[in-house]
């Protein structure tokens, strides 16, 4: 309640958070009702294939929840027209989830990630729905919490639950906490799928660059889903590498946009030029700092940029942002010591020399005014990173195999 209090934008059709979800028509013969719970931006773009796949057969009838308000933005704009019944997923409560349950009536329900949510699973086992969790990743935390726990594991994992999981590390994990090997399945990472870097642009990288006020020949050095510290750490590596006669420009990326205030005043404090997204998307010409402070824009954003630096990885924040978005573009992409929840992710990247890994924040800030003073070095990292995007194969279409084989 606090946290929807601080960050606002959860009144949007708030009645189903308590169950009240629309009476929905009765199923046609030979169709089948998906219940799909993505609690934010990041899983829902992962599902973008599968979505699409799915709203266009006939025979499929989706319901899409979420948790978050910006997930929710996005899904009421990508799919309000596409899907059956799209809002709030319930609070995980005996009464409002039985409620929900009784108006949707699904046939399969599908959560993504690490969402394991007790009285939602056991409506599916009472009603022998089955139900199945993709993308499956257990973070370190979780998984210590479930290994010390045999409740949690009883509460959390009910028998016949379906794993679509990512990697053969994380098979393991899900195998130790329980769950029958017949159950899981790797896939790979949606993720990596769901980015589609071919995708057409509204604007190309030279447009893009003056829409931000920068220069057509500029360095662009973006800020990835930025948390506290890290603007500060940008903007000091910003006026080192301008010190070698580069025209670096800086792309602030925040992960919450909320903090738009606080990282302004920090700004102010600076003698350079910026501009902030919620005042006009066009910023003047000569903008050395062009704050970001929108949701859900990042991939169309980040097409400009030279060299990158993925947030949440320095301390005290710990835990990472998902590198895949930049990695999929090919961008060069440097991490701070703390990227725990995509361990898996950033340890293979880093294997085949895809991403650049850092011990502290002035190696960080050296590491990028090394990279952005060798075109070479950066033309490297590269060219491994869509190297590595290459090798993943296509984990849709066997999330997508797995679905209609749980269905029929």
């Amino acid at each position: 309640m606090l946290r929807m209090f601080r960050r606002g934008g959860y009144g949007f059709k708030f009645h189903y958070r308590f169950g009240l979800f629309p009476r929905l028509r009765k199923k046609e013969k030979d169709s089948f009702r998906i219940w799909i719970q993505a609690v934010s931006v990041g899983e829902l773009s992962s599902l973008s294939k599968i979505l699409d796949t799915l709203c266009q057969d006939q025979n499929m009838e989706i319901i899409l929840t979420g948790t978050t308000s910006t997930g929710l933005k996005m899904a009421e704009q990508k799919y309000s027209d596409k899907v059956l019944a799209q809002g709030p997923f319930p609070l995980d409560w005996w009464l409002f989830s039985c409620l929900a349950w009784s108006r949707v009536q699904p046939d399969l329900i599908i959560t993504v990630d690490s969402e394991l949510w007790p009285e939602h699973f056991y409506q599916a086992k009472r009603r022998g729905v089955p139900a199945l969790v993709i993308n499956a990743r257990l973070s370190d935390r979780t998984f210590q919490r479930l290994s010390g726990s045999p409740l949690a594991r009883k509460l959390l994992l009910p028998k016949g639950l379906e794993i679509l999981t990512t990697s053969e590390r994380q098979r393991a994990r899900w195998l130790e906490i329980g769950v029958d090997e017949k159950h899981i399945q790797i896939v790979g990472n949606l993720k990596v799928d769901a980015v589609d870097a071919t995708v057409e642009q509204d604007k190309k990288p030279d447009e893009l660059k003056a829409s931000l006020g920068f220069e057509k020949g500029s360095l662009v050095l973006a800020g990835i889903s930025t948390w506290p510290g890290e603007e500060e750490l940008l903007i000091e590596a910003l006026d080192q590498i301008r010190k070698h006669n580069i025209d670096a420009r800086l792309l602030l990326i925040p992960r919450h946009a909320e903090r738009r205030k606080s990282i302004r005043s920090m700004l102010d404090q600076t003698k350079l030029t910026y501009h902030l997204r919620t005042t006009g998307h066009q910023a003047p010409p000569g903008t050395l700092v062009y704050l970001a402070d929108t949701t859900g824009e990042l991939f169309k954003l980040i097409h400009c940029a030279d060299l990158a630096l993925g947030g949440k990885t320095f301390p005290p924040n710990q835990g990472g942002q998902n590198p895949i978005e930049p990695i999929a573009l090919g961008i060069p992409l440097i991490l701070g010591p703390n990227y725990q929840n995509f361990r898996q992710t950033c340890g293979d990247l880093l294997v085949h020399d895809a991403i650049r890994t850092t011990e502290d924040e002035q190696e960080a800030r050296t590491a990028l005014v090394e990279l952005a003073l060798d075109a070479d070095a950066r033309n490297q990292l590269r060219s491994s990173a869509l190297e590595w995007i290459q090798s993943q194969g296509f984990p849709s279409e066997q999330t997508l195999d797995k679905i209609y084989r749980l269905l029929r």
